[in-house]
């Protein structure tokens, strides 16, 4: 056992450490590590390449040593419209990152469908009929993600054969477009669905049915290339735990950041806002925000601002002195936006300047006072508004 998982440990590394490493490119010995090249211009982003190599490699490894593979290494067969291809190669042209990669890419998984519907003797209509009947409670209740999730395992089930991802025009909506797949399945059946999720020419976004969030609070703006979050993203249910940013600190392929805390009391509660700025997965970004839990309490755990705690908030994110994006001001708990590239920031050399309007003087009193105390933030007061520079 000791051996197995010592194994697991190096291929993990092994691939890792491939990864790093662009398949082609020219390795040159440097006699130093020009650091201040690497401040002004950046990294070349992990990339969504580098991932798909990565994830093949893990594959690999795992077959060699274990005679398993988690995926057939066969690729399911995907095809994008004129529509969403355009997106894509719109994306890639201003940032370098090609989501064409992903779903040209997509290994297929059907073996453990196929295993699991033949070792339970599944009827595979009859099983997808009652999925999706659930899948549709879950949406009617609300719940997103779960609504998601069962349909996604029901759709897997069926042993999907071939997946066209589709932008439909909506009657009398000139340049809304409703995004969905048409499947057919390797017994011959077709299926299909739509998300819910509208794609606006006039705004080039990706938006909800009501014109709010697109994909489970997440608003994207092609524009900038920038996702960001609404005041009901899913996260919010989940509270704040120092845990969550332990966790992104053990895994720099993916997230490399630096995080900010200002903690005081105000109105019988511990108030924290929190803010962030590096890379996240393949974007720079940054985050403020806001997080309460009755004074009476200890530990690392906060919650997401309730809707009477929310505040007026505005974020710049900036590389050096160069304005990357800016987010309005508005009520909000957590303003965030993650925009995408093809080259990574250092954290240190991103700056984030957000201005927030605190609910009244003893507030104001208690923020700066906590401000006062954390040598890397500025800050400037005008009125009940308190602009941090960090």
């Amino acid at each position: 056992m000791k051996k197995r998982i010592i194994a697991i440990l190096l291929v993990i590394v092994t691939v890792f450490s491939a990864a790093a490493v662009p398949v082609g490119a020219a390795v040159e010995k440097k006699n130093k590590l020009d650091i201040v090249d690497i401040w002004q211009n950046g990294y070349p982003m992990f990339n969504i390449g580098a991932f798909l190599e990565t994830v093949f490699a893990f594959n690999k490894q795992m077959n060699a040593i274990f005679g398993v593979k988690i995926f057939n290494e066969e690729k399911l067969v995907i095809a994008a419209d004129d529509i969403l291809s355009g997106i894509v190669e719109g994306v890639l042209e201003s940032t370098g990152v090609d989501f064409s990669q992903i779903y040209n890419n997509l290994p297929q998984t059907n073996q453990y469908a196929e295993l699991l519907t033949s070792s339970m003797k599944l009827d595979i209509p009859e099983t997808q009929k009652f999925l999706n009947s659930v899948s549709g409670d879950y949406f009617a209740e609300g719940n997103m993600v779960m609504g998601v999730v069962v349909r996604m395992v029901s759709v897997w089930l069926g042993i999907v054969d071939e997946v066209k991802l589709v932008a439909t025009p909506v009657e009398g909506k000139p340049g809304l477009y409703e995004l969905g797949v048409k499947i057919t399945y390797r017994d011959g059946r077709t299926d299909g669905s739509y998300s819910g999720i509208f794609y606006d020419e006039v705004e080039n976004a990706f938006v909800g049915k009501d014109g709010g969030p697109a994909l489970i609070g997440y608003h994207i703006d092609f524009d900038d290339n920038v996702i960001y979050t609404g005041i009901d993203v899913w996260q919010r249910e989940l509270g704040f735990n120092i845990f969550y940013d332990v966790f992104c600190y053990l895994t720099p392929f993916f997230f490399h950041y630096t995080t900010q805390r200002v903690k005081f009391t105000y109105d019988g509660k511990d108030w924290m806002i929190q803010l962030w700025k590096g890379r996240y997965a393949i974007a720079n970004g940054g985050e403020v925000g806001v997080y309460t839990r009755d004074e009476s309490k200890s530990g690392t755990f906060y919650d997401c601002a309730s809707d009477e705690d929310m505040l007026v908030m505005s974020m710049d994110v900036y590389h050096g002195d160069t304005l990357l994006f800016s987010r309005p001001a508005e009520l909000h708990w957590w303003v965030t936006g993650f925009q995408l590239s093809d080259t990574a920031y250092l954290p240190h050399s991103m700056k984030i300047v957000s201005t927030i309007t605190m609910k009244d003087e003893e507030m104001l009193a208690a923020a700066t006072g906590a401000l006062d105390k954390i040598w890397n933030i500025d800050y400037e007061v005008d009125g009940l508004d308190v602009t941090l520079t960090w």
